[in-house]
């Protein structure tokens, strides 16, 4: 992930990734888009006290979901 220009992942111990998206697309279009074109869910996390910015968190359980959701986020971005 943090090859992907355009977003920042902070580390996680748990199946979940913290993202922050810099490249000005707000959370909402973001996470609406890779759902509505990928069929992968994230959660906006606008409503985490500290998180200022455009953060989304998104988990999978395999390493095949982990290759569609960066391609998903590749495209969106």
């Amino acid at each position: 992930m943090n090859e992907i220009d355009g977003i920042k992942q902070y580390p996680s111990q748990a199946n979940f990734a913290l993202l922050e998206l810099k490249s000005g697309i707000s959370a909402d279009d973001f996470a609406f888009g890779l759902l509505v074109k990928s069929g992968v869910y994230t959660r906006t996390c606008s409503d985490k006290i500290g998180l200022d910015g455009e953060f989304i968190r998104l988990a999978s359980r395999s390493a095949i979901e982990n290759k569609e959701i960066i391609t998903a986020i590749k495209e969106a971005l």
